[in-house]
């Protein structure tokens, strides 16, 4: 039996491995981010966005890693532009994500002087998210006062975890979030507060605000949101029902904040409020002095509050 030049095949077989090994490090090495860099603020700008990238590299094989990465969103009616910005934002995908009509993303990105990872899933029937936040300092996104509508610091925490098919009521998920020593105000930003118009607050001590929700068949219910500082005491019970796009999400809570005596001493401004308001308040003034609300409507239109002080502290049914 004659034997098998097993050598002499490996030999012949590793001359085009070898090259194609070369091919493939020398495209790696070259490829030209530069214009993809150009190509991906095009087709942003044709999208109605407008897209920053300070410099684009690759990582690992199937990667890229954005630096000082900006987003604007553009404004929905008169409001402003909303922009994201990322300090580094590395994104991975695997080879067979590319050929496959579900794509699914890894994450890793440095913000506002914490890190953010975590995975992403995007196909026809389904949309998956597992994120985990570290760290990240609110008052360094500009982005998030268009949701709050009030100047916020802390330390943001926590993780989030989001599956929703194509039947958004088989939603679920879970979301623990901590902000670790959250104020409230700056003394200068007005803020519209139900019962006395534009408000402008001195900067409050709310504690650190634990929120934990679960979300089972397209609702998340919240089992807590509670924060209890030096000068505002706040508690929410409630649930939001997940709608496409989520900005149509229907929120429906009770939400409690007491306003502590030595915050009121401090901030004179907010006394006089307090006592100006104090006829206008009193269907929403607990027995125990706090001002409580149940707030209902779209998450991303125009919320309905309305006075609950003599309710029972729990979630709107």
């Amino acid at each position: 039996m004659r034997n098998i030049p097993i050598r002499k095949i490996l030999r012949w077989a590793g001359y085009p491995a070898f090259f194609l090994l070369c091919f493939v490090f020398f495209l790696y090495k070259t490829f030209p981010y530069d214009r993809l860099a150009d190509r991906l603020v095009q087709e942003a700008r044709a999208r109605g966005y407008e897209l920053e990238i300070i410099d684009l590299t690759h990582s690992g094989l199937t990667g890229l890693t954005f630096e000082s990465l900006r987003l604007a969103l553009p404004p929905e009616g008169d409001g402003p532009s909303l922009d994201v910005i990322v300090d580094e934002l590395t994104v991975s995908t695997s080879l067979f994500s590319l050929i496959s009509n579900t794509k699914s993303y890894s994450f890793d990105a440095e913000l506002a002087g914490g890190e953010a990872e975590g995975d992403f899933t995007v196909g026809e029937d389904v949309m998956e998210v597992e994120a985990e936040i570290e760290d990240v300092d609110l008052q360094s996104i500009p982005a998030l006062r268009k949701f709050t509508k009030v100047p916020l610091e802390g330390t943001l925490t926590g993780e989030v975890e989001l599956s929703m098919p194509s039947e958004v009521a088989e939603s679920n998920g879970n979301v623990d979030l901590t902000i670790e020593a959250l104020h409230v105000g700056d003394g200068k930003s007005a803020v519209d507060i139900p019962g006395w118009g534009g408000l402008t607050l001195d900067r409050a001590d709310v504690g650190n605000l634990e929120l934990l929700a679960k979300i089972e068949e397209g609702v998340a219910n919240i089992e807590r949101a509670k924060s209890h500082g030096k000068d505002l005491k706040l508690d929410a019970l409630g649930r939001v029902r997940l709608l496409r796009p989520l900005k149509r999400s229907e929120l429906n809570v009770m939400v409690r904040v007491k306003i502590e005596d030595a915050y009121q001493d401090r901030s004179p401004k907010v006394a006089t409020m307090m006592e100006l308001g104090s006829s206008g308040l009193k269907s929403a003034t607990t027995k125990e002095g706090a001002i409580q609300y149940s707030i209902a409507g779209a998450l991303g239109g125009r919320l309905r509050p309305r006075a609950a002080g003599g309710q029972p502290f729990q979630a709107p049914k």
